[in-house]
């Protein structure tokens, strides 16, 4: 068996089986991920240079957390606000009122400074945040692009989906837990496997000008909530709207984009024009399309306080862990191009992760400066219902970054780019290797001399080859992981095929 009472039942596809005896036997904290970075083997001894600028898991005066019993789990909201960077929620940094309610959170929770998504798209990266392990492994988004030699286009609407013999986060989750998702992502269907397990699971395709917008989300969030909320909840609820298009209500436009350029439509859409460097646009120009975006990240965060209002008058508002993320960031013209989906810059893949436990006081103001990955939120959950990991699983759970017993950064592989051929990447809390598969070649980046990311390093850099040695055993070691995996191949039908040619995704 996978874990106790898993949702899955007592028989296991024999391929989960035989993956998991290969790995070894279960233990409560999982055995170390598949990929160990230069930087974090060295960690174990001291801690890197790069960390020493950041705070540790302490409160907001420096003081050591309190050895205080950790909060029992009833029930879980993991809410996922799509293409939300990092620098643009106020409680890591960004001086612009967009996230008034997560930063609510963050004062009353535990806010993660480096966390990254595992692909700059949302297919592979939701696969991963449902599954725990890397897109290469559990498959999801691996589209027929990576046969063409230039890797530009989706061809159609064939795409892989979770692998069938991989257990879900829904269907580990203890059988006395409602489980329910709100997605609002033509990827997302049941059809790829993101529903298998779940006991409602609200999929809606999401076109360009036609998707469930913020204040519909929560209008069902909190109508399912007032027929369930009396049992115990695992709840996803997904908002889409800071992903394009760009054109909030009214409202959001006057506040935080009030002086339009001639040339930029409300609501923006020009993704393609934006991202191959054809629009150029000028200061102002760059300036109303990423105040269009805080306007959208800001209606998105007035409906979560609105989504949290109605857990209050329901009374489980302080029964609920809270986790608030992202699937991946967005890229405003930083690296000469616009989107998500063709890079590694950190404006594309570091995500925000703020998870506040009931009644707001366990942790409250913490903040844990080492890096993890969105492979590490699965474990994390079934930690919190103090259940097994199974030893497939590629993360480990949080919680001991954020109770200090460890204290070294985790390596975060990231994978499946959509655009710009086919790339991967390995970030170790200092250091990011970017990595062409096809033309054998990359570069690095470093972190701590060079945060926005301007200058690309060769191989003439010290920490280049361990970075590159990394990340191939990394990547050989998830292949080896893949082997024999059951494809979940699916036309996503015409609805779909729209949905997507209008956001981008096919060309």
């Amino acid at each position: 068996m996978i874990i106790p009472f898993s949702r899955a039942g007592l028989f296991v596809p024999a391929m989960v089986l035989l993956l998991l005896s290969a790995c070894g036997p279960q233990k409560k904290d999982p055995p170390e991920p598949v990929l160990d970075s230069p930087a974090a083997a060295k960690q174990k001894q001291t801690e890197p240079e790069a960390a020493k600028k950041g705070t540790d898991a302490k409160g907001k005066d420096g003081e050591p957390p309190k050895d205080e019993p950790r909060p029992e789990v009833k029930n879980v909201l993991l809410v996922i606000v799509d293409a939300l960077r990092a620098d643009r929620v106020g409680a890591y940094g960004y001086d612009k009122p967009t996230t008034p309610t997560a930063d609510a959170l963050a004062e009353e929770g535990i806010l993660f400074e480096q966390f990254h998504a595992a692909s700059p798209w949302t297919a592979p990266a939701f696969g991963s945040i449902f599954t725990g392990v890397s897109p290469t492994v559990h498959g999801a988004g691996d589209i027929l692009s990576r046969q063409s030699s230039k890797g530009a286009r989706v061809h159609g609407v064939t795409v892989d989906g979770l692998r069938k013999d991989l257990p879900t986060l829904a269907e580990l989750l203890p059988d006395d837990v409602e489980v329910s998702a709100l997605v609002t992502n033509s990827f997302l269907t049941d059809k790829l496997g993101f529903g298998r397990g779940f006991d409602h699971y609200d999929h809606k395709n999401a076109a360009m000008r036609s998707y469930r917008t913020a204040d519909e989300v929560t209008e069902t969030a909190n109508a399912w909530l007032e027929k369930n909320h009396g049992k115990r909840f695992f709840l996803v609820v997904h908002y889409f709207d800071p992903h394009m298009q760009y054109g909030p209500p009214d409202e959001y436009v006057e506040k935080f984009a009030p002086k339009k350029p001639r040339r930029i439509p409300v609501p923006f859409t020009d993704h393609a024009s934006a991202r191959s460097g054809k629009l150029d646009p000028s200061p102002e120009e760059a300036a109303f399309i990423k105040g269009l975006y805080d306007g959208e990240v800001r209606f998105a965060d007035d409906e979560l306080k609105k989504l949290l209002g109605g857990m209050k008058e329901m009374g489980v508002y302080d029964d609920t862990w809270i986790v608030f993320t992202s699937d991946h960031g967005e890229e405003h013209f930083e690296h000469g191009s616009f989107d998500h989906g063709h890079r590694y810059e950190e404006e594309v893949v570091r995500v925000p992760l703020i998870v506040r436990a009931p009644g707001g006081k366990w942790r409250a103001g913490h903040r844990v400066r080492y890096n993890a990955s969105q492979v590490d939120l699965l474990p994390t959950f079934l930690d919190l219902y103090d259940l097994q990991v199974p030893a497939h699983l590629e993360g480990k759970s949080l919680m001991p970054l954020v109770s200090g017993a460890e204290k070294a950064h985790r390596a975060s592989y990231m994978e499946y780019n959509l655009f710009n051929g086919q790339q991967c990447a390995l970030f170790d809390g200092r250091h990011k290797i970017v990595w062409d598969v096809r033309k054998r070649s990359g570069f690095l980046y470093d972190l701590e001399e060079d945060p926005a990311e301007k200058n690309k390093l060769g191989s003439g850099h010290p920490a280049y080859k361990a970075m590159l040695e990394a990340l191939q055993k990394g990547r050989k070691a998830r292949a080896e992981a893949a082997k024999g995996k059951v494809v979940n191949r699916v036309e996503l039908g015409e609805e779909a095929s729209k949905a997507l040619e209008s956001l981008g995704y096919i060309e």
